[in-house]
């Protein structure tokens, strides 16, 4: 598989060419970015030999299979559609599109043309998230009657991307913890959506913290609480069922499963798994790597499913009801509503 790359910043640099340069029969022949100098440092260390400032130069490039979309947010939808009128697979970082517009107008063009989209929503693929499912589906905690996560980073406002990001924190960490939700309640229909948030103190429009609702159609009920603020990080979700509770601390891969009485004995218990669970990781490295652990995994996935039809693990048409949330989240602290969602629309047959 020959891949280009568009884009030199963080996320190429310390996840995509890392993950592409560990699989067998990957070759890494372009990279592209208006700043070549990041473009021409990433070439160096990755051994890449043709360096773009242009990216349609890449774009055209015959020998490129599978292009890897490393750019900011509001440039998605561009390149991936150009992407796919080239006849390259497309790779995408999160979110695939901020609007549902845009994210209809790329799974389309990638169908109209016959290649293969994938998104990376790598938080899906944790340990501690794909038990949490299974846990779930093995009837463990009855049936689903809410759902709370947590998103809390510290976020950087000196970089040019985030000033020009419509939604803030919500399109930021927000897409990995709304594809879990989803992914956990097997992306059943959405009725409804509310959110509140904002910007504490100075003038900027940008969503800093938000806390969404979403109110599914089985009757179950999801809270996303979103913040650069916080002064901590934290990355959990709590599921409620009608027999117990499942409390997941996503960046330790850690479970805690609940029912009755959650005594002392079993927190002691939860925490000596935890601990031995982290030092593992923290011998092994793979801790520190966090969630750039995955990308080789899904990377990997994306290729079979290319060339030898393997199912897909992160699909465009799925990522698609991620932009819904976050367009809709967005539309509901602007107009101080709830917003109701038709189920067609939800599922795209309109």
């Amino acid at each position: 598989m020959r891949v280009g790359i568009i884009g030199a910043g963080i996320q190429a640099k310390v996840a995509h060419l890392p993950a592409f340069s560990k699989i067998e029969g990957v070759e890494i022949i372009g990279i592209a970015d208006i700043n070549e100098k990041s473009a021409k440092l990433l070439s160096k260390k990755f051994d890449i030999p043709d360096v773009y400032t242009d990216y349609h130069d890449l774009i055209g490039n015959n020998n490129v299979d599978l292009i890897s979309i490393c750019t900011p947010n509001q440039l998605h939808r561009r390149i991936a559609i150009e992407c796919a009128l080239a006849g390259k697979h497309i790779l995408i970082e999160k979110p695939m599109a901020t609007t549902v517009k845009d994210a209809d107008e790329i799974v389309e063009t990638a169908k109209e043309n016959g290649v293969k989209l994938c998104v990376v929503q790598n938080y899906r693929l944790f340990p501690s998230v794909k038990e949490t499912k299974k846990r779930i589906e093995n009837g463990r905690i009855g049936e689903i009657i809410s759902m709370h996560s947590y998103g809390h980073l510290l976020q950087s406002f000196n970089r040019s991307w985030i000033l020009k990001s419509r939604a803030g924190v919500i399109e930021d960490f927000g897409p990995h913890l709304i594809d879990i939700i989803l992914y956990l309640n097997n992306f059943d229909n959405i009725k409804k959506v509310y959110a509140i948030g904002g910007n504490f103190g100075g003038h900027l429009e940008l969503i800093v913290h938000a806390q969404i609702i979403i109110e599914f159609e089985n009757k179950s009920i999801a809270t996303l609480d979103l913040s650069w603020l916080s002064g901590a990080k934290e990355i959990a979700v709590y599921v409620q069922g009608t027999g117990g509770l499942l409390h997941t601390d996503i960046r330790n891969n850690h479970i805690q499963e609940i029912h009755h009485y959650s005594t002392p004995l079993d927190d002691i218990s939860s925490i000596s798994k935890k601990l031995k669970r982290t030092a593992k990781g923290a011998i092994s490295g793979e801790y520190f790597s966090g969630a750039k652990t995955y990308y080789t995994e899904l990377i990997e996935n994306f290729i079979e499913h290319i060339e030898n039809n393997r199912k897909l693990l992160i699909t465009g048409e799925e990522c698609r009801k991620t932009a819904i949330i976050i367009e809709n989240a967005y539309k509901s602290i602007k107009e101080n509503r709830p917003i109701s969602l038709d189920k067609d629309y939800f599922n795209g047959k309109v």
